[in-house]
């Protein structure tokens, strides 16, 4: 008999036997609504049946929602119904927006047990993995998503002989909303003991204290070390001390997934493992206007040099290598030098050069015209100027990474950000950003 359909009342209903009439007292909603002849479910006596309604979802990616499923059960046979449609809640829920790629799909059924779910990139491709609970109850995608792509999920179910079957959507985080990150050495990479982590995020970061805990430096004498924020997009790590010489370094960022601040989420996470090499240090002392160089701790050589002239005094502090080539083009133009100005000079190409800041100081080897004054006067725009041969020794066995430090101009040290200025800052002093040295 049709659940819609009431039985004929012109054809008298055989007795029950008095079993049967105990389990129709019992079960006289369930027959009710079974024939669709009662009282809608939930009314009370006296009170007109609330209209049916269709169920709507908020676009909410972390509460979980039943779909709109629909089902099928065999005809009444006269007898009460003993099963009810399943009941399946899915998260994210149906519609949901800006779900995070890494969180789970999670299809459960609260009543009966689930039989197939499906979950699809919505534009095509491959089904998504994922395991059912031993019970049969739960389904757990086990794959990450792709970013920026809807999705849809069709699951099935089955309560009794009653079958269920629903149907949802949802899209992953926006491109626009993706964060993903820089770090400033290679893999395999060979660096100074002196190398400065830098991390650079391609959106700001306000949960700055997450993105931290999320990084991992492990080797280099696993001396703990800080974290400095020059932006709300760039951070630095450095140890308490410099790497231990000789050391593997393997540095973490468990980025992917994590919310960075104002709904950004990291798209990717980041390896890289480096090494050092062995201990080099130079020390430029202005005093007696020489380099010495020092390999293991002990010296390697000493050089007379050049450095910058009363109206472009060196500046003075560690300074980290941040570059090398055997040739640089250096143009006055790079300093705001026009022709006419008493500190312009013609373009140059500089031999075995060793950047020590962003705004312009190397090491190089000197000018034919500074080679005379090398060890007695300062000539130059702020660089170490060498003989050729201290040039080319600091060009071949020193490294990005070393640090060159400079004493005695009297002049303020480079701000920390303008290169590596970073060993400047006693430790204690590294993580307040507010901190002012001597620059």
């Amino acid at each position: 008999m049709p659940l819609s359909t009431c039985p004929d009342p012109a054809l008298p209903a055989p007795r029950p036997a008095p079993a049967l009439r105990r389990l129709l007292s019992l079960g006289a909603v369930t027959v009710l609504l079974a024939t669709g002849c009662g009282q809608a479910s939930g009314a009370l006596a006296g009170e007109p049946a609330a209209p049916a309604s269709s169920s709507s979802t908020s676009p909410s990616s972390t509460s979980p929602s039943s779909t709109s499923p629909s089902s099928t059960s065999p005809p009444s046979t006269g007898r009460p119904a003993t099963a009810a449609p399943a009941e399946v809640a899915v998260a994210p829920a149906d519609a949901a927006v800006e779900h995070n790629p890494v969180e789970p799909v999670v299809v459960r059924a609260d009543r009966g047990e689930l039989t197939d779910v499906v979950l699809v990139p919505a534009p095509g491709g491959d089904p998504v993995p994922g395991e059912l609970s031993a019970d049969g109850r739960t389904w757990t995608s086990t794959e990450v998503l792709d970013f920026d792509t809807p999705y849809e999920l069709h699951w099935s179910a089955t309560s009794g002989a009653v079958s269920t079957t629903g149907t949802s959507t949802f899209a992953t985080v926006l491109a626009a909303n993706e964060v993903d990150a820089r770090l400033n050495v290679v893999d395999g990479g060979v660096y100074g003991t002196g190398q400065v982590l830098q991390f650079t995020f391609s959106e700001p970061v306000a949960n700055k204290e997450q993105v931290e805990e999320a990084v991992t430096v492990d080797g280099g004498g696993d001396r703990a070390g800080a974290f400095r924020w020059y932006s709300d997009t760039m951070v630095r790590y450095r140890p308490a001390e410099k790497w231990a010489p000789r050391a593997e370094i393997t540095v973490s960022l468990d980025l992917l997934g994590l919310d960075v601040g104002h709904g950004m989420v990291g798209n990717h996470d980041l390896r890289r493992s480096f090494s050092t090499g062995a201990e080099h240090y130079a020390r430029v002392d202005n005093g007696t206007k020489t380099l010495t160089a020092y390999v293991d701790g002990k010296v390697a050589g000493t050089y007379p040099v050049t450095l910058g002239n009363a109206d472009w005094p060196s500046t003075t502090g560690q300074k980290v290598i941040m570059e090398q080539a055997p040739e640089y083009l250096f143009t006055a133009s790079s300093l705001d030098l026009q022709p006419g100005d008493p500190h312009w000079y013609e373009t140059f190409w500089a031999s075995n050069v060793s950047r020590l800041t962003a705004s312009g100081e190397f090491v190089h080897q000197a000018l034919p015209s500074a080679m005379p004054v090398l060890g007695i006067a300062n000539v130059s725009h702020g660089c170490v100027g060498m003989p050729p041969e201290g040039a080319k020794f600091i060009h071949d066995v020193f490294r990005p990474g070393d640090v060159v430090e400079v004493v005695g101009t009297g002049y303020p040290q480079a701000d920390p950000d303008d290169g590596f200025g970073d060993w400047n800052i006693p430790l204690e002093h590294y993580a307040d950003e507010d901190w002012q040295g001597d620059w």
